[in-house]
């Protein structure tokens, strides 16, 4: 689970900025499916939602989720060498090109509380640093690594017993030290890289990897094949686009022979079931609606997540999705009963209509200023918003920001 996290000199956020998952507020009832009691006392967001005007910095906040869920655990190998650039986007209208980046990550995982720090530029870590919490809700280092630029290399203290000098070895400098640490199996670090894996979604440097206007041809067969593994998730699935009325009776995943004429090998095609006059017909998934088709392959990011209780991160997740389909996806993530495991949901979004359905927590807004710098703010930092506001009517009406200047 996700406590917070910072960046800075990122994307077009020339300024620190941080998203909480923390919910502070006191005297009000706990029971709320919205957030989570965590068993160390503190109250998270299952679900948080980015809006603002186009171009305000939106996906770009969740880059830098994106950016540490991939190099923290894979930089090792997935950089070639030693002078490989760090493949991230500091700001850009800014005279200092080699001021730092920063980053900072706050996270439950296993039952303990971590804070991961990195600060880096294009060519090499400056600091890196993961802490545990104790039960003093202090933060003691687990490991420390320090740039020294007189020597060209990092210094390293940790206490987690980490061979030092033999990650010192493999360890180059563009490169975290959690990936290079899993490389020589530290099972401390191994266990630590594995919450990294939870954290999924549809944003890459240059922007989406995909969007939901996009899904349903390129990745039907790609969800198919993954519902044919998988027949439990298969039936999540029909059974959620069957309560969303879409005109579904069901859903068949039929085999075809395979034009490689690999011996005992299918491919599986998806049909909508739906029933006409007492006689059931079949339509190829393909020949469905972009919304039927674009939420068939949805889901089968979303359930995932849920099922190993991750992080999905997701920008304009409306896209070609009726705006009621959208609740129905939040309260996948707010049931009890669907999500034991409190996977988290952050994404952003144009369908302003679901601010109906969240608290002032879970809303950040974010907004670009003319010196082209993005800021951001949560709802309830704003003075004066009540609970009992209606935040869309007075989103639309311009009272909180972050609206388009047309």
């Amino acid at each position: 689970m996700i406590y917070s996290f910072s960046f800075k000199n990122f994307c077009s956020f020339a300024d620190k900025a941080t998203i909480s998952f923390e919910e502070i507020r006191k005297g009000v009832d706990t029971d709320s499916n919205m957030f989570i009691n965590t068993p160390l006392g503190t109250r998270l967001s299952k679900v948080m939602i980015i809006i603002g005007s186009n171009a305000s910095g939106k996906t770009n906040a969740l880059k830098a989720l994106a950016f540490l869920s991939w190099f923290v655990p894979n930089s090792f190998n997935g950089l070639e060498g030693e002078n490989s650039e760090i493949p991230f986007d500091a700001f850009i209208f800014s005279e200092d090109q080699e001021r730092t980046s920063e980053f900072e990550l706050v996270f439950e995982h296993n039952m303990k509380v971590y804070k991961y720090v990195l600060h880096l530029c294009k060519t090499h870590v400056i600091k890196e640093e993961l802490y545990q919490k104790e039960e003093t809700n202090f933060f003691n280092y687990l490991f420390k690594r320090n740039w020294n630029p007189q020597i060209g290399a990092s210094d390293i203290s940790q206490r987690i017993n980490l061979e030092t000098e033999i990650v010192k070895k493999i360890l180059r400098k563009n490169v975290s030290l959690i990936s290079a640490s899993v490389a020589i199996n530290n099972n401390i670090l191994i266990e630590i890289a594995g919450y990294w894996q939870k954290i999924i979604g549809n944003v890459i440097r240059r922007g989406k990897s995909w969007d939901p206007s996009s899904l349903g041809d390129r990745r039907l067969v790609e969800a198919t094949k993954a519902y044919v593994q998988n027949d439990n998730l298969f039936k999540k699935v029909e059974l959620f686009l069957k309560d969303s009325d879409l005109g579904l009776e069901g859903i068949s995943l039929e085999g075809t022979d395979d034009p490689t004429k690999v011996e005992g090998k299918k491919n599986y095609l998806p049909f909508g079931l739906h029933k006409v006059n007492d006689k059931q017909y079949k339509l190829p998934m393909i020949y469905e609606s972009n919304g039927t088709k674009n939420m068939f392959v949805l889901l089968h990011f979303l359930l995932p997540v849920i099922e190993v209780g991750g992080i999905a991160v997701i920008d304009e997740l409306e896209m070609d999705l009726h705006p009621h389909a959208l609740p129905k996806i939040i309260e996948l993530f707010i049931n009890p009963a669907i999500n034991p495991k409190n996977s988290q949901l952050l994404f952003t979004s144009h369908s302003l209509d679901i601010l109906n359905h969240l608290e002032k927590e879970q809303v950040i807004l974010v907004e670009k200023r003319k010196d082209c710098k993005s800021v951001l703010y949560r709802l309830d930092e704003l003075k004066g918003v009540r609970r009992d506001d209606n935040i869309y009517a007075k989103y639309m009406a311009g009272a909180y920001g972050a609206v388009p200047n047309i």
